[in-house]
Parts: structure tokens; C-alpha cells; sequence
């Protein structure tokens, strides 16, 4: 069903209605008809209105949509929930007077990286201003990347955290603070789709409630684990998977939703969840096995692994005495970034076929030491 250029007015209430008495959200929340089709549209803001704009020519108006108090959640036709924040944080075009004041990327500070990048990426920062992304690229508390067909990406966050996100994907870094000092901190991330897999870092050993995963189904309460999901729209099914730690162990996760029932708490290797709907409780998990979690997410946890492998690298390079990188892979080697057959220990980022060569397509980040050790 295409929606062409519909217009409605807020104040005109035909079109709100409660759902569920979503706790945390507005009472009331605004309907877009049409199907899932917002969940990969543009939200552009003019004036007062807010424009929300298909990829396959779907146009919503929604008059007045800033104008007074805070403005409400956004649900799609099939259910799916879209937070007044999350809108805002996927905004583009003109902000309001002020808006991005203390937000924009001169005063922000950087809370990551891209690490490792196949294909095409783009993050859209805070000012509205939009970037094609590239190894090595910063980012920034309030960007929202987005990947294309055929691409995956890898993240390192500066406490460590490594994430991968898949083709098609969309992800919003809500918020990121971290003072590895006083051991304090928060992490948000919103994965509206796509396969991703995570292994958290310091954030998460602050505290229970220190990091959270959100998708349109369901809440994740990270307490120090390796993740893998898959994000969909309300009716799709999420997959949510607990993955052993490189040591054997694992970690724990807290799956809730809008049902109001418990949270399911996943604490068992291979642990798994599937939710379709963000207002039915949190079903039993299951156990996948390991060939299951690599059918599921076998290029994923590929990514992630090339991340945590680039990121190791640097490290070690960062500690190595001055001077012996030479002739083995090191700055000036003849092993990095020219695909030749790797001279000493250049494998991994210029061997034969190697990250960033001529062999393979991934592009991997320029050799810097981690911070926050």
C-alpha cells in the first residue's frame, strides 16, 4: 500500500490513540498508516512539521508536530513503536532554533570508531550534516549509521566495546559516557534493523542497568557478554542469542518489552530468544548450537571477529619498542595496505589477499593505540 503525500494535523486526534499504555511514552501515540514502511524512512523536519519521507515514494505531513510540548511516539500500522527520541535522533533537514547547540559534532566529543568497513556506510550526525563512511572514521554520541546491501561494518567504542552491524542495517548511538577512572558510566544503542553482534566492554561492568540494547520488540540489559540478534519490525521475528565469552563463560541479559511481564534473563551459552511483538511477554529461551549460531550469524560474528583481530593489532603495535615495526608489517612495511605477500608480520592487515589489499575488500582502521586502558 503506498501513502502519497497525506497530510494530518496533531491536533486533530482521529488519528492518536493509547496503545497498550506503553509505560515510559506518551499516552497517546500517533498512527502512520501503510505498513512497516517508516522504519527505513527519512524524518525531516520544516518548521513545525515533521515530514516523514518513504524510500519508494511514501510521504507522510505531520502538522505541528514540535509545536508546544513534547511531541508524541510514532507507531507504524503493524504496530511497530518509534520514541519521540528516536525520531528526533533520526531528524534531518533544518533543526529548530538552538537544537543542536551543545550536540554538534565540534563539541561532542568522539566515543568511537569505525574499525573495519565492507561496502557502504553512512552516518548522519546531530546538525543534520550526513557522511559516507569510511576505516577509521569517528563517531559520535547521536549518529545514526546505516549500512547498504552487501556492506557490514565493525565498531570499537573507547571502553572497548566492539560492535558489527550488518547489511541493511540502521543503528542510533543514543548515548555513550564512560570515565574509566571513577568506573562510571551509561551506554544506549537503538538497532531499528539488521543482524548485529556485540562484546561489551567497560560500560557494562558499571553496573546492571549501565548498557542497554533497544529494538523495535524488545529492551536488552547487558551485563558483560558477547551478543548476536537480528532487529526486525513489530511482526518480524528478533532473534536474540547469548554467546560464550573467548574464555567459555558468559555473561548475562535481561530481554523485556511493552507486555509488562518479567524480563526473560538469558545466562546459558547458546541461550536464545524469538520475539515477534513488542506487547506479548518474553517467551522461554531455547539453546542454539554452535553450528545454529553460525547459520544465524555467521557473517556477523566474521565482522566481529576482524574487529577485535584490527583492534589487537594496534594494540600490540602501539606497545611494540620504536623502530621495530620496520620491514615487519609496520608503518612503511611493505605488508600494509598494498595487498603484497606480507613480508614478515604483515598478515592480517597487508599478507597475501589481506584486509585493505589488493586480495580483499575490507577496509580496515589506521593503526592507533585504543585509549582508555
Amino acid at each position: 500500500m503506498k501513502i502519497t503525500a497525506q497530510t494530518f494535523h496533531v491536533s486533530d486526534r482521529a488519528m492518536e490513540h493509547g496503545v497498550h499504555g506503553a509505560s515510559g511514552s506518551n499516552s497517546n501515540l500517533i498512527v502512520l498508516p501503510g505498513g512497516d514502511w517508516p522504519l527505513t524512512a527519512q524524518f525531516i523536519r520544516q518548521g513545525p512539521d515533521l515530514l516523514v519521507a518513504g524510500r519508494d515514494g511514501e510521504s507522510f505531513l505531520l502538522r505541528d508536530y514540535f509545536h508546544g510540548g513534547s511531541p508524541s511516539d510514532l507507531v507504524t500500522e503493524s504496530g511497530s513503536l518509534l520514541r519521540s527520541g528516536l525520531v528526533e535522533r533520526l531528524l534531518t533537514g533544518m533543526p529548530a532554533p538552538g537544537q543542536y547547540a551543545q550536540t554538534s559534532t565540534e563539541k561532542s566529543e568522539v566515543i568511537g570508531q569505525i574499525e573495519t568497513l565492507v561496502g557502504n556506510a553512512t552516518a548522519k550526525r546531530v546538525d543534520g550534516t550526513e557522511v559516507a563512511l569510511t576505516a577509521g572514521e569517528p563517531v559520535y554520541e547521536g549518529d545514526v549509521l546505516q549500512t547498504a546491501a552487501g556492506t557490514s561494518l565493525g565498531i570499537v567504542f573507547e571502553d572497548k566495546t566492539t560492535l558489527s552491524l550488518g547489511e541493511e542495517g540502521r543503528l542510533v548511538l543514543d548515548k555513550f559516557v564512560y570515565d574509566p577512572d571513577a568506573k562510571t558510566g551509561s551506554m544506549d544503542l537503538n538497532i531499528v534493523q539488521g543482524v548485529f553482534t556485540f562484546v561489551s566492554g567497560g560500560v557494562a561492568k558499571v553496573g546492571p542497568d549501565a548498557m542497554t540494547v533497544q529494538t523495535p520488540v524488545a529492551t536488552i540489559g547487558i551485563r558483560g557478554t558477547k551478543v548476536a540478534g537480528r532487529a526486525g519490525a513489530e511482526g518480524q521475528e528478533n532473534t536474540f542469542s547469548l554467546l560464550p565469552n573467548a574464555d567459555g563463560s558468559s555473561g548475562i541479559i535481561a530481554i523485556a518489552n511493552q507486555s509488562g511481564a518479567p524480563p526473560q534473563i538469558l545466562s546459558t551459552p547458546g541461550a536464545s530468544m524469538v520475539l515477534t511483538s513488542q506487547f506479548t511477554p518474553p517467551p522461554p529461551p531455547f539453546v542454539l548450537s554452535q553450528a545454529q549460531i553460525q547459520q544465524q550469524y555467521g557473517q556477523a560474528l566474521q565482522t566481529l571477529n576482524a574487529v577485535q583481530k584490527s583492534v589487537e593489532t594496534r594494540q600490540q603495535q602501539a606497545d611494540e619498542p620504536e623502530g621495530e615495526g620496520e620491514g615487519g608489517g609496520g608503518e612503511g612495511g611493505e605488508g600494509e595496505g598494498e595487498g603484497g605477500e606480507g613480508e614478515g608480520e604483515g598478515e592480517g592487515e597487508g599478507g597475501e589477499g589481506g584486509e585493505g589489499g589488493e586480495g580483499g575488500g575490507r577496509h580496515t582502521a589506521p593503526r592507533r593505540p585504543v585509549s582508555h586502558e
